[in-house]
């Protein structure tokens, strides 16, 4: 239920009716959690606010604001269905993202859509999976590894070797990251042999298709 914004004032000719409104004014206002402006501090821990620049409530904690995971929290599931070939060995190639399964604060660029967006601060869990499809018999490697802003982020790479053809190889990997307001992922790939590509799976008279890869995040706090 909606309720004014500011206290009422005293109408009328008896105070007994201003002073039961004015209580039932501080009654439904009570609770609310006061908002952070710029001055606050950190200092003390557990001083609980609602932070209007990222419109989710935080908690300080160790002499910083932090959002509650709690609310309004960010995630995102995006997959692709296509065929990731790299034209040549040995070189870094962006996965695109071609379709959403949900997303809430972030989202694939519209313009480059191997780039995730995120709208808000804070620490999030990514967990990825691609299908690999090997096209002759030789064995071959092939290396995906996560770039935040155009930096590749240190001891991250999956490394998985496929020899024989046809075979089909699944990778995985989760990781929990911090990024910041207008951050954006990639998920990067590069093969020794360009017969080796991210390729999901046709559908069946008994399963549905398989997605070549698929990446979901949660925001954690």
């Amino acid at each position: 239920m909606a309720y004014q914004s500011q206290p009422p004032v005293p109408t009328g000719t008896r105070w007994n009716d201003w002073a039961i409104r004015l209580n039932t004014y501080l009654n439904r206002v009570k609770t609310q959690l006061q908002h952070k402006a710029g001055n606050e501090s950190a200092d003390i821990d557990g001083v609980i606010l609602y932070d209007p620049s990222l419109d989710h409530v935080v908690v300080s904690r160790n002499q910083i604001f932090e959002p509650l995971a709690w609310g309004h929290n960010c995630l995102g599931q995006f997959y692709t269905t296509a065929t990731h070939s790299a034209a040549s060995a040995n070189t870094a190639y962006a996965i695109t993202w071609e379709n959403t399964a949900y997303f809430e604060d972030i989202e694939v660029d519209d313009t480059i859509t191997s780039r995730i967006n995120f709208a808000r601060t804070g620490t999030y869990q990514i967990d990825f999976s691609a299908e690999l499809l090997s096209s002759n018999s030789s064995a071959k490697s092939i290396y995906i590894w996560p770039r935040i802003n155009g930096v590749d982020i240190p001891f991250s790479t999956i490394v998985t070797t496929v020899t024989n053809n046809g075979d089909n190889t699944v990778v995985s990997r989760s990781g929990i990251f911090e990024m910041t307001s207008g951050d954006y992922l990639e998920s990067m790939f590069a093969v020794t042999d360009i017969n080796l590509a991210i390729d999901g799976s046709a559908a069946t008279g008994f399963s549905p298709a398989a997605p070549s890869a698929t990446i979901s995040v949660t925001q954690l706090r």
